[in-house]
């Protein structure tokens, strides 16, 4: 077993370790678990690619400094949350600019796309007017956080539909991923403060960041079924 398969497994257990700190009340494990799990997630990227790129750092370390925020001691540490996901979100939309392809959609891709971003949408909209009273002074902060999510899950699966490869895949799953994330996180500070939303957020969030590195470190290549051209 090499170290890539080692460090997944690690990151599996220490997935593990934080819920089940988080259930029993734990500070000490469900602290120091999480840190060690966004360390382990960093270093999965170093340890995974041939070439390392800083701009891909640089994001991973805005979500380990956003992380960190949680166990300092300052006030309104959720705004400074959602400014940390800000920045990387767009940091990620260079992802989407570097990966374009030309968008060759048949009938099937159309109606799925439609649908599924129809259907986001409502969510999107009935969850922001939820929200919106609660969050107070940062219901504009929270509308463009919520906003560049959204676009990023839209256009991330625009190019999965179109492309339909590994490495798109990845993307779009992680997207989705935080953008569940994102939405229990509004909730929670906001709405309703729930027991079960942090304990998803705390499993949705790290298989957002390991399905973002398995995104940084796949090949680019164009899968699309050419039985599905004529549909």
């Amino acid at each position: 077993m090499n170290g890539e398969k080692l460090l997944k497994l690690l990151i599996s257990f220490l997935i593990i370790l934080q819920v089940l700190g988080f259930v029993f009340e734990n500070e000490f494990l469900n602290t120091y678990s999480s840190i060690l799990l966004l360390i382990s997630i960093i270093t999965l990227y170093f340890i995974s690619t041939r070439q390392v790129q800083v701009y891909k750092v640089i994001i991973l370390l805005i979500f380990f400094i956003r992380e960190l925020i949680v166990f300092c001691e300052i006030e309104e540490v959720v705004k400074f949350q959602i400014i940390g996901h800000m920045i990387a979100y767009v940091l990620m939309f260079y992802f989407l600019y570097y990966n374009h392809k030309s968008f060759k959609y048949n009938r099937r891709d159309v109606f799925t796309l439609v649908l599924g971003s129809s259907l986001y949408t409502v969510i999107f909209f009935i969850a922001y007017m939820e929200l919106e009273e609660p969050m107070g002074e940062l219901k504009i902060l929270g509308f463009l956080y919520l906003l560049l999510i959204y676009m990023l899950l839209i256009i991330g699966a625009m190019h999965y539909i179109n492309i339909r490869s590994e490495k798109s895949l990845w993307f779009f799953l992680s997207m989705l991923n935080f953008a569940f994330g994102n939405f229990m996180f509004l909730i929670d500070r906001f709405y309703l403060e729930s027991f079960e939303l942090k304990l998803l957020m705390l499993i949705c969030e790290p298989i957002a960041l390991v399905f973002l590195v398995h995104y940084m470190i796949t090949k680019s290549l164009i899968l699309k079924a050419e039985e599905f051209e004529g549909f």
